[in-house]
């Protein structure tokens, strides 16, 4: 592996080269320093394209030189073409794990590497570092210093991959992490169907759900310093919401990740990780979502158990005890009818009705799904919970319980409907399969 720096030799490339040769030498990795010309305009002549040539040469082995020591390996490329497209093309070339580019300001000129920055970003197959001071890094990889990181945190796979790479720096140095999740009070409380209250924004149980839920995306941190979750609610941008906060905790690196959008995504969507690159007063690590580890094994400690009642719905419900270990808890639901008089455009803000069970049908239901236990679950050291909700559709209600209550996976039996059935009646099982965020394990009737 090695790190990729591209220099256009001005006075902000050459100080964020020395960061990024102090994090080749922390890393082990071989820096490869690349300056892209582009030769061929109208008007040059050979010789005079031979001579910026040489010219470039000289200067790239001059900064080369600089830059290595006993500890750190330096190789230097003159490459010809569009600076932004040549770098992640070479990256690609020697399996770089990072590409490290320093930012020149809103108001450089187009084929500056700053504005380079944000192109690259976009399109480069591993993370890209922008350095807007470099001092941080170099103190921080000298032992010197902790790193102070504000990590973008959400449930989307580029932040997962965000997160492998706030561990990997943590083994390299002493990080404290800031872990700042922005969101909406109104989406909060659809995610994990608990009714809005009118006396603040976020109920404590959904700030409580979500502290619960990003904490376990962070998982066990290797390294040292402070990590801790910052939640901030509110309407805004969350690319403003980062740089605000970048600003107030001092940070010295925001790490993002990305999902490099393009087209009309990205019009539609807009891009997070480029606002930050353009407006953040510190370095930014942009970390693609194809960086996202697959290969980690899960662990399986809470399942949701939902039930219609009927043969075929009960039959998933021993299936959901046997991939539970002892100290896990199965929890058994059952979804009603919603309440009379509800509005139907008003019912998603309100949450599932009625829980634990209030009236005598939910405690009558209750009863029954607590006959639905094995015999032997207690004897596994496995706990189980009941609920009986009112919600205004079933999948949806049973993927806002899998959240409500951190649930691992989802276990539930299909009825196996195809053709026309399946067009009148409708398939909860395949609803809940395209809509949640959970692993969902469906068992066909036997």
């Amino acid at each position: 592996m090695s790190i990729v720096f591209g220099t256009d030799f001005s006075e902000r490339a050459m100080t964020a080269a020395k960061a990024a040769a102090a994090l080749a030498r922390r890393s082990g990795e071989v820096l490869h320093l690349v300056h892209v010309t582009e030769y061929g305009s109208a008007g040059r002549t050979t010789s005079a394209d031979e001579a910026l040539r040489r010219d470039a040469l000289a200067r790239l082995e001059e900064q080369a030189a600089a830059l290595r020591t006993e500890d750190t390996r330096v190789e230097l490329h003159l490459l010809e073409g569009s600076p932004d497209e040549v770098l992640v093309e070479h990256a690609a070339v020697v399996h770089a794990s990072l590409i490290v580019v320093s930012h020149h300001g809103q108001r450089a000129p187009r084929w500056r590497i700053g504005n380079v920055a944000e192109r690259v970003v976009q399109s480069a197959r591993c993370p890209v570092l922008v350095v807007r001071s470099a001092g941080p890094l170099e103190a921080w990889v000298r032992g010197e210093r902790s790193l102070r990181l504000l990590l973008g945190l959400d449930f989307s796979s580029p932040s997962e991959a965000a997160v492998a790479w706030v561990r990997k720096l943590r083994t390299l140095g002493n990080c404290e992490v800031v872990a700042a999740h922005h969101y909406w009070g109104a989406d909060a409380h659809v995610r994990y169907g608990v009714p809005l209250s009118p006396e603040s924004e976020v109920t404590p149980e959904v700030e409580e759900a979500l502290r619960r839920d990003l904490t376990a995306r962070l998982g066990d941190m290797p390294g040292t310093g402070a990590v801790w979750v910052h939640l901030d609610i509110g309407l805004g941008r969350p690319s403003d919401a980062l740089v605000a906060l970048a600003r107030k905790e001092e940070a010295d690196l925001i790490v993002v990740g990305t999902h490099q959008r393009t087209g009309a995504s990205k019009w539609w969507y807009g891009s997070v990780s480029q606002r930050i690159v353009h407006e953040s007063p510190v370095s930014v690590l942009c970390v693609p979502a194809s960086m996202a580890s697959a290969l980690t094994i899960p662990e399986v400690r809470r399942v949701l158990a939902p039930t219609d009642l009927s043969e075929v719905g009960v039959s998933a419900i021993r299936h959901a005890y046997s991939i539970v270990p002892a100290g896990g808890t199965v929890y058994l639901l059952h979804v009603l009818e919603p309440l009379d008089g509800t509005p139907p455009l008003y019912a998603q803000y309100l949450g599932p009705q009625g829980a634990p069970a209030h009236t005598p049908e939910q405690e009558r239901l209750a009863e029954q799904l607590r006959g639905l236990i094995p015999p032997e679950a207690a004897a596994r050291g496995i706990s189980t919970r009941v609920e009986v909700v009112h919600g205004r559709k079933v999948s949806e209600a049973i993927n806002q319980a899998a959240e409500r209550h951190g649930c691992d996976i989802i276990c539930l039996a299909t009825h196996g409907r195809s053709g026309l059935s399946k067009a009148l009646v409708g398939s909860v099982a395949q609803e809940v399969l395209q809509n949640s965020s959970r692993p969902v394990l469906l068992m066909r009737p036997t």
